[in-house]
């Protein structure tokens, strides 16, 4: 571990201060609370967690050509500042006004620069035969930061209440800061072509917009449970604590566990069956009661969700050519804030109008879309006589 860390110094101080900073993202997770204590309902919930969305696509329409152009880690420093001062100046929310939109913008371009410009860079710093496994490291610090931020800020909103809450929330990007401040430039492609001409040539590029909407798929299974989930276990006596705790610890030795076998199986045989996984936990949701359930739901979920993310995450790198990485892990960050963020405007009023079922239904039905569209890509093809492991 010590050899590697050494040998692999920037890839070992990135992922580190992602982990750092996602601890710091996902305890905004806890948000819905402090909307619920303004009188806010499902739909508040979702205006004001979708927002973020919002301002993350827009910032991966720009954000992975500059990274391509002038490198990652200017983008990683300036990503963990802007989260910080977004972070800390909830302190001065006391209403659902204009106020935390706009700091709810913000955090979406910080994490838009932030998230791209270091899953970008990582990429860099290891080579191909042991990229997976490093990607799947570095996914790993993604959800293991489940375990930390939300679960702490819950307990220190039960304790000590909201400013101590968002003082927590916002060390972490300090340190973020610090850490990504001490890695160096990886090497990268010089793009040179018009912004927006490379950012829509990938996003429906053959090879990449199934992969694109895949992955938007698993976000929003995902988005259904970070945003909404936390109301089915509180009428249970359940703190979404404990879900996220679970989550992330089941995730977290899947990955451990599988983490080079998409370097040795074909990636499209781990993907599929980890989709239908994703399918079959939205129903089994809605049934959670007591702790026996929820956990199983945990272990169907996170078995799904922590082979499918990583997996679609590397056929994407796989494909994208030099110079053009940054944009494809722009467009891929895109439609995962996309997918677990605009969703929760779609989803909240759902919820609203005709309940928490009827929302996990429609998940698992636009997820079951996913997995016909999937299948006819990267197997029907293929019988048919054409090549999609690369296209």
């Amino acid at each position: 571990m010590l050899e590697f860390i050494r040998k692999y110094k920037d890839f070992s101080l990135i992922t580190l201060g992602n982990f750092l900073f996602q601890c710091g993202f996902t305890s905004f997770f806890l948000l819905p609370l402090l909307i619920n204590d303004f009188g806010g309902d499902a739909a508040d919930i979702g205006y004001v967690m979708g927002i973020f969305g919002v301002a993350s696509v827009g910032t991966a329409l720009i954000s992975g050509f500059l990274i391509d152009r002038y490198g990652q880690r200017i983008f990683m420093l300036l990503g963990s500042l802007l989260m910080f001062l977004s972070s800390i100046l909830h302190l001065f929310i006391v209403d659902i006004g204009l106020g935390i939109y706009i700091l709810r913008l913000l955090q979406g371009v910080a994490f838009g620069l932030f998230f791209t410009s270091a899953a970008t860079a990582v990429s860099y710093t290891v080579p191909r035969e042991i990229r997976h496994s490093c990607l799947t490291t570095f996914g790993i610090t993604t959800i293991a930061c489940f375990a930390i931020g939300p679960f702490f800020g819950e307990i220190l909103i039960e304790e000590l209440g909201y400013h101590a809450f968002f003082i927590y929330a916002s060390s972490y990007q300090v340190i973020a800061f610090l850490l990504c401040f001490f890695s160096k430039e990886t090497n990268r492609g010089e793009s040179t072509g018009p912004i927006f001409q490379g950012f829509f040539t990938i996003l429906f590029s053959e090879r990449f917009r199934v992969l694109f909407l895949m992955n938007l798929m698993i976000a929003v299974s995902l988005g259904a449970l970070v945003h909404f989930f936390h109301v089915h276990l509180e009428r249970h006596g359940f703190h979404i604590g404990t879900f996220f705790v679970i989550f992330a610890v089941v995730a977290v030795l899947i990955r451990l566990s599988s983490g080079k076998v998409s370097d040795v199986i074909e990636r499209r045989k781990i993907a599929l069956p980890a989709l239908f996984l994703l399918v079959l936990s939205m129903p089994l949701a809605f049934f959670v009661s007591s702790y026996s359930q929820l956990v199983l739901f945990s272990l169907v979920f996170s078995i799904g969700y922590g082979f499918a993310y990583p997996t679609i995450n590397t056929m994407v790198i796989d494909r994208a050519r030099a110079g053009e990485r940054g944009t494809a892990v722009g467009i891929f960050n895109m439609s995962y804030g996309t997918g677990i963020n605009s969703s929760a405007i779609v989803l909240g009023l759902i919820v609203r109008d005709y309940g928490f079922f009827s929302m996990y239904l429609s998940t698992a039905l636009f997820l079951v879309a996913g997995c016909v569209i999937f299948a006819y890509k990267y197997y029907i093809t293929a019988i048919m006589g054409e090549q999609p492991a690369l296209e």
